[in-house]
């Protein structure tokens, strides 16, 4: 039999109670309290979604649409007790101590109440907890503190018969042991470089290896083939989740035959170790995001600078990105993208999700505004042609302006914004064919904004114009807009007009007719003819 880890000494996995979860999950979630004490079992999980309260026993309840300050959360708490559940869990409260009546009637009801960390949503929230259940209650054990994955490296090593690598499941390198004897080339460099090396990655998706190793409930083991030293490998799952894989690698000697069985037992030591890691990772990767976010609205603390791991006393600038697809970036796909490709040019780079698309903070530039803005035109260039590699869906970029210091990042994110909003607004040729742009790039489409913004609140109330917009959604006949709007666009020419909205000639002069029938606006007044085109603008959904 191989060797298995040590449970006569050391920290015992994780249980499967409230202790135990939070253990795991101590990044995302907090503990209030908890009447009953933390060695309530935790049983499983409900995400509630229905209009009365109820949950099962044992099971830990997730508030999701319940504001923790309401009526209806004391209602589910008193009910989470009576059902016997073990907790419930609502979204961070705020600023300010926790909500008095709520922590009452947990204490009354005997339910222990729980809070989201406010840089974690509802989904990171749940799969953390889902996958903490799946692990917790393992029975072995090791002499190595939750998640110092270095120190489980080094522990697994001997247990397995040779060199361990813990790594991500994209072939990053979390741990790894030392070794002082021979290993192969392969091994050292990816340790050297925390990754493993992209051609063997590319070599082993061709050839399935990732898929058995992704589908395989065991370990697999690669006898030496050629310059493609041996290996063992098994991945470590939460249920059907995979969290990473440990590698091993031999040192001296082949790897001995009992290597598949030890490494089953270390993956089920492991699980724990790499969500606590995961877990762990993600919040402090929110909570920089946080800070960023923080920044870029103009509502940071005097710490946030620090926070976000950017020089703060050098000059930085921000890159508002749209992406031009009807396809929602709901997974901020976009700005992960945009951040990794900053960084890859040598930039100091955080990327956060906006409603359209992204924007990306830059810390670190050029002491020299000339400079400065140059290495922003190049950055922005290079980020369009790598977003934009569907012809059919590009990218636009606004490029704010320079700012002496990483406090002053709200104001180079409106002029970001701004540059972007001029650039997705302007018309002309030269406009559409650019990818990137900054406020003094497109200095007409600027000054035309800002004027559309101040008519905004202030149009007549009962324009010609307005009617028109009336009465197309009233009936639905929103061509009489796009043909009015067309016709002044092209400087009154019908011709060009119908070409533009692809219609027969005739068919544009009978719908001009009747725009002038519906709302009874004068083409010859140069005023109304103005005001129409300014209003139209402002309400063209191309915007």
């Amino acid at each position: 039999m191989p060797e298995q880890p040590s449970t006569s000494t050391g920290t015992t996995a994780p249980e499967r109670t409230l202790h135990g979860l939070l253990l795991l999950t101590e990044a995302v979630v907090e503990l209030c309290l908890a009447p009953l004490g933390q060695d309530v079992p935790v049983l499983g999980l409900d995400v509630f979604d229905r209009p009365e309260p109820g949950a099962g026993r044992g099971d830990l309840l997730v508030a999701v649409r319940v504001d923790p300050r309401s009526e209806q959360a004391l209602t589910l708490v008193r009910a989470a007790g009576r059902d016997g559940a073990a907790g419930v869990v609502f979204r961070d409260e705020g600023a300010g101590p926790p909500n008095g009546a709520l922590r009452a009637a947990a204490a009354e009801a005997g339910a222990a109440l729980l809070f989201r960390h406010s840089w974690v949503d509802w989904a990171q929230l749940i799969a953390a907890l889902r996958a903490a259940l799946e692990v917790a209650g393992e029975p072995e054990a090791t002499t190595v503190p939750l998640g110092d994955l270095d120190a489980l490296a080094e522990a697994l090593a001997p247990l397995v018969g040779g060199a361990v690598t813990i790594e991500s499941p994209h072939s990053r390198v979390l741990a790894y042991s030392s070794n002082n004897k021979d290993v192969d080339d392969i091994r050292r460099d990816t340790i050297l470089t925390h990754r493993v090396p992209p051609d063997r990655v590319e070599a082993m998706r061709k050839n399935g290896f990732f898929h058995r190793l992704r589908t395989t409930p065991g370990a697999l083991h690669r006898r030496p083939l050629g310059d493609v030293p041996e290996r063992a490998a098994i991945a470590v799952r939460a249920g059907e989740e995979i969290l990473g894989s440990i590698w091993v690698a031999p040192t001296d000697r082949p790897l001995p035959p009992t290597v598949s069985d030890a490494l089953q037992a270390a993956a089920r030591v492991a699980a724990a170790h790499l969500l606590h890691d995961r877990v762990r990772r993600a919040g402090q990767r929110e909570q920089v995001l946080e800070a960023a976010r923080a920044l870029l609205d103009g509502r940071g603390s005097a710490d946030a600078p620090a926070r976000t791991g950017l020089p703060p006393a050098q000059p930085c600038a921000v890159l508002a990105i749209a992406a031009t697809s009807e396809s929602p970036d709901t997974d901020g796909r976009l700005a992960r993208t945009a951040a990794g490709h900053c960084t890859g040019q040598g930039h100091h780079a955080l990327a956060t999700a906006s409603p359209d698309g992204a924007r990306v903070l830059l810390g670190g530039l050029d002491r020299d505004p000339r400079r400065a803005a140059a290495q922003l035109t190049r950055l922005a260039d290079s980020l369009a042609r790598e977003l934009s590699q569907d012809p059919a869906h590009p990218v636009r970029i606004g490029i704010g302006e320079v700012r002496d210091r990483l406090d002053l990042a709200a104001e180079s994110r409106r002029t970001a914004d701004l540059a972007l909003r001029a650039l997705l607004f302007a018309r002309s040729a030269q406009a559409a064919a650019r990818a990137f742009a900054s406020v003094a790039d497109l200095p007409d489409a600027v000054a035309l904004l800002h004027a559309l913004d101040t008519l905004r609140d202030a149009a007549p109330p009962d324009s010609s114009v307005q009617r028109l917009e009336a009465h197309a959604t009233r009936t639905g006949e929103h061509v009489l807009l796009d043909t009015l709007r067309a016709y002044l666009e092209h400087s009154r020419d019908g011709a060009k007009a119908a070409r533009a909205l692809n219609v027969p000639a005739g068919t544009f002069r009978y719908r001009l007719e009747k725009v002038k029938k519906v709302c009874g606006i004068d083409l010859d007044d140069p005023d109304a003819r103005l005001l129409a085109h300014l209003y139209l603008r402002l309400t063209d959904p191309r915007r």
